[in-house]
This record gives C-alpha cells, structure tokens and sequence, in this order.
C-alpha cells in the first residue's frame, strides 16, 4: 500500500492550502482514507482503494461516499460533522475550497483530540463506568429515531444474518493463517453454529419488530470519543448499507466484545444497562451472544489487515497480539454460562435499588427495574409523576398484575440469553414471588431472594430523601410505605427458594451478599447479613 498523499494532492501539507489559519498539518492513513490533521478542523478524503468490501476507484463513488458521510453521522455526532467542501486545484496545487477544477471532494469535521477516543481513555484509565452508562442511554434514544427496516426485506432475517456470519469466521480463520496466527476453526464453529441455530428465529422476531435499523454499524471503541461532557459515536458505515442495516442488538454488541476485549467489563456492564435502561429492548439479550462472538472476529479481521499492512515489525505483531486477543475473547464469550434469578425484596426505602445497582457490575447481571417498566408500560418517562393514589391509577392492582408479569417476561428474555438478571420489585405478594419461583425452575435456573430491609426510621428518611432528590423513577412516600407495611405477605422458608436475609441499615454488604450467592444454590434457610 502507497503510503502518503499522492502528488496531485500533496500540496494539502502546507498550511496555505487552507482557508483558514494552520500552525501544523498531521495526516492520518486508514484503509480508505486519508485524514488532515489541522487544528480547529480535520479533513477526510476518501482514497481510489478496493477492497472485497469496498470500491472506491471512481471520483464519483467517493464523492457519493463523502455526502453519505456527512448525512449519516448528523445522526450520531451533528456537531462533529460540518459539511462536504471542495478540494480544487490552482496552478497545479491542490487547496480547500476556491474556484479552481474540483479535483476530489473531502468531509470537513471538528478536529478533536486523539487522547479523547474511548480507546486510549481506557488505556489511559481516564474514563469512568458511569460515562458508558449514560452513553448507553443517548445510544438508545437515537436508536429509537433511526430509520427501521421493511419486514418483508431480506437484511435482518436469521439465514441471511446467520449465512453472513458464518462467512465472516471463514475470513477471520483466512487472515489468520496469513498472518501466521492460529484460528482454532472447528472449537469456533461447532458450537457457534449451534447458538446460531439457536438465535435464528429470535432474529426473525427482531426484524418483525423493527429492531433492525439503518445504524452505525462500526461500532467500537475506536470510533466513539468524548466531547465535552459526553461520549458520541463518530465515523458510522458509509460505503455499504449492508452493513449498517442491523439489529440494534448487533450495534451494541459490537461495542461490548470489543470494551470487554479490552478489560473495559465494568465499562460495557454499565454501557449495556444504561442501554437497557433507556430502551427496554431485553429481548435483545437473546441474540446479544452471537452477535458478540461475530464482532470479536470482524475485529480479529481487521487486525489481521492491518498486520497485513504494517511497515515495521513493531506494527505488526501489535495487529497479531491484538488478533489473538479477540479471538480469545471470541472463544471465551462461546463459553456456556450458568445464569441466575435473583429476587430484590423488600419495602420502599429499604435499599433495594442501591443493593441491585451495587451488586450486579459484580455479577455482570441486568438490573431490572419495576418502577422503569411501570413507566415504561403506561408511556411515561423515569421521572415523570403519574399523581396516581395508593392502589390506584399507575399503582391499581390489575396495573401491578400486568407490571409484574411483563418483568417475568423481561426475565426470560435476560436468562434465555445466559445474562444473570436481579429483578428489583417490592415482591409484597406472595403470589408474586412464586409466579417467579415457578420462572425459575420452568428454565433451570437457580433463584435467590435478597431480602432486604432496615430500621423504620431509616426507610422514612430514605424515601424523604429520594423525594427531595426528584431524580428517581419510585413515586413512594410515606403513605405508600405505611400501606405497603399493612399488606404485606411476610417471607416464609416454605416457600421454596433461597432467602438471603440483608440489613441494608449501615450500608451495602456485597462481600457478604456475594458469598451467600455462592454459597446457598440449594438451601431454603436464610442466612442473616448485616452491614458492617
């Protein structure tokens, strides 16, 4: 591969080629363009390349290229994304903009620091979980927005996607012998073939109910980087719609394969559950595996090209460690898992939510909010207030029947994909809690019920506090907490699960919760915790 500007374009090296003010010019190669570096602006010229996935020869494709550009990651990061500018051509010397011969057409965007892509923020350990988690959430609301695909299309059915993938571990296991790494083909594709079948038919209900959408579709940590306060995803597909008219599940597993490649697991929990947390899409945890298996191997892929490429061998055997590693991570996510059912239950106040958020990054387990999906059934945002009275409105019993059996079919949607799931409801009946006793066994899962609570002084100023705050989805006062202690079913050892009895009065006791996780999948007496 021609390293650097070709000559007609080599004058973009000089900062007089531009119509504003350049101190320096960096030019960045990829594998289909190339990137000027200039201060305040960074420009994007699409390189005469071909690929087996991409062909970029002629002037018009990669004018095409660079609108498509610019009007698909508006969608993503419309103050990154400027506009498509002119580069002409004066005495011979190619320049932005003028009235010269247009000579090649180039995507203008805010320049931003490299530092500041999620990548080298991980490296660096200079990004936290909670910015994931709240760019989850901005991933989903514009998910919500994207074009969806037609049913009767063929992106997005199960053999389509399932033939494509497979096809993508054929590649991966070609470029690793190229390279002279070690694909282990068959321990990949038995199994992977197998959730694959499996994951089908749940793909064809995706597509039925436009899950699949026109969506970034190159979605990993290279191409997401901090603006200010928040992280936005830049640099989406724009030379094959193919590619980016996907499962949304697809979208966001490619992020997650590669933060848990690169030891980000706290980081793709926290993205996944602000994802889930905005747009309830728990189904998508039924084909989230595969899809994350098929992401570590495009990304195996890539390394694999660029190794290819490397001018030196340092370049190249950081491509082949950075190949075997997804490909381990490939191997690992195939892995059966063992998932869990775990039980928050308890009056308000008594720490419920603040034990489940704390407890599931540990168990790398969804956190399933019945106060969100009250909401989320009745069309109301998280913190919106219904002003709905006590077993009434939002909280009438038939309504909490319907909340109640909606979470058991989030339930089975989390576990059918291998997730451990912590549903954090009050459980006050105890029909409730064997609706999802049966759930359990129904699906072989093992069950645990945290059963927490505190003082009754310390639940009234918890839920005084929570009030004050008006930044939580629980509508409950006092009053609720008065009613709730009234009617109540209290928890029995015959009922036919394991109880772990939690005191949440002098903090959250992880340590503790954890080792009676693992240590009573069977029993049905309950071990007392208590806060230390």
């Amino acid at each position: 591969m021609t390293r650097g500007l070709p000559a007609h374009l080599g004058a973009l090296l000089t900062p007089q080629a531009y119509p504003h003010a350049v101190d320096t010019i960096e030019l960045i190669e990829t594998h289909i363009s190339w990137v000027l570096l200039t201060g305040p602006f960074a420009y994007k010229i699409k390189r005469p390349v071909r690929y087996a996935f991409v062909d970029l020869r002629s002037p018009e494709r990669r004018s095409f290229c660079c609108t498509e550009e610019v009007r698909l990651n508006r969608r993503f990061a419309p103050e990154l994304y400027l506009e498509v500018c002119e580069v002409t051509a004066r005495e011979g010397e190619a320049r932005i903009g003028g009235d010269g011969p247009v000579i090649e057409r180039a995507v203008r965007m805010r320049q931003f620091r490299r530092e500041d892509e999620l990548d080298r923020l991980l490296a660096a350990a200079k990004i936290e979980p909670a910015e994931l988690e709240t760019f989850g959430r901005d991933l989903a609301s514009t998910h919500s927005g994207l074009p969806v695909a037609p049913s009767s299309q063929t992106r997005g059915q199960g053999d389509v996607v399932c033939a494509g993938v497979l096809e993508n571990l054929k590649q991966c296991a070609q470029a690793a012998a190229i390279m002279g790494n070690r694909l282990p083909f068959d321990a990949l594709s038995r199994p992977f073939t197998r959730m694959l079948a499996a994951a089908q038919p749940w793909m064809n209900a995706r597509l039925q109910a436009g899950r699949v959408r026109e969506c970034h579709g190159d979605l990993h940590c290279r191409n997401v980087v901090r603006l200010g306060a928040r992280l936005v995803a830049f640099d989406c597909i724009e030379f094959d719609p193919e590619l980016r008219w996907i499962d949304v599940a697809d979208e966001i597993a490619f992020l997650l394969a590669d933060l848990e490649a690169r030891g980000g697991r706290r980081h793709a929990h926290a993205f996944f559950q602000g994802y889930l947390d905005r747009s309830g899409d728990f189904q998508a945890c039924r084909v989230l595996t595969p899809y994350k298996v098929h992401r570590a191997l495009v990304r195996a892929k890539v390394a694999a090209l660029d190794a290819s490429n490397a001018t030196d061998i340092g370049a190249f055997e950081r491509a082949r460690t950075e190949h075997r590693g997804y490909v381990s991570h490939a191997m690992h996510t195939l892995a059966p898992s063992k998932p869990m059912l775990i039980l928050m239950v308890g009056l308000s106040g008594s720490g419920k939510t603040w034990l489940a958020g704390d407890l599931a990054p540990h168990l790398g387990a969804v956190h399933l909010r019945s106060d969100l999906e009250r909401k989320r059934l009745s069309g109301l945002a998280e913190q919106a207030r219904s002003a709905s009275a006590i077993a009434e409105g939002l909280y009438a019993p038939d309504v909490s029947a319907r909340v109640y059996e909606h979470l058991a079919h989030c339930v089975a949607d989390v576990l059918g994909g291998g997730y451990t799931v912590i549903v954090d409801a009050a459980f006050l009946r105890r029909e409730q809690r064997a609706r999802f006793r049966e759930l359990a066994a129904a699906l072989d899962v093992e069950l645990h019920v945290l059963h927490c609570h505190a003082p009754a002084g310390l639940l009234r100023t918890r839920i005084r506090e929570r009030a004050l705050r008006g930044t939580d989805a629980s509508e409950a006062d006092l009053s609720v907490l008065t009613w709730q202690q009234a009617h109540q079913d209290p928890l029995h050892s015959d009922e036919g699960f394991a109880i772990i009895d939690v005191d949440t009065g002098a903090g959250a006791p992880i340590a503790e919760v954890l080792r009676g996780l693992a240590a009573t999948p069977e029993s049905t007496s309950p071990p007392r915790l208590s806060a230390v």
